[in-house]
């Protein structure tokens, strides 16, 4: 039995570096993963992008920015 693994993603005003992240977290080969992108408050267009080339990955908009640790813990809570 494989265990469930959550990859947590934070993004900040970013997305191209966020997307190639995505990019490489789609190549896995590991079922039992799931992907959450916290979006950590950005002012651009990244909550766009992301939704845009990956719209079956959770997307968590912070609305401001909660710093690195804030921003991950709540892709954290969310995924416990």
């Amino acid at each position: 039995m494989m265990s469930s693994v959550a990859i947590v993603i934070l993004n900040w005003n970013n997305p191209a570096d966020t997307l190639a992240c995505l990019d490489s977290v789609a190549a896995l080969d590991y079922p039992a993963a799931r992907v959450i992108v916290v979006d950590n408050g950005s002012t651009d267009d990244s909550v766009a992008r992301i939704r845009a080339a990956y719209p079956n990955v959770t997307l968590i908009e912070t609305g401001e920015n909660l710093g690195y640790a804030g921003g991950n813990n709540v892709g954290i809570r969310h995924a416990l």
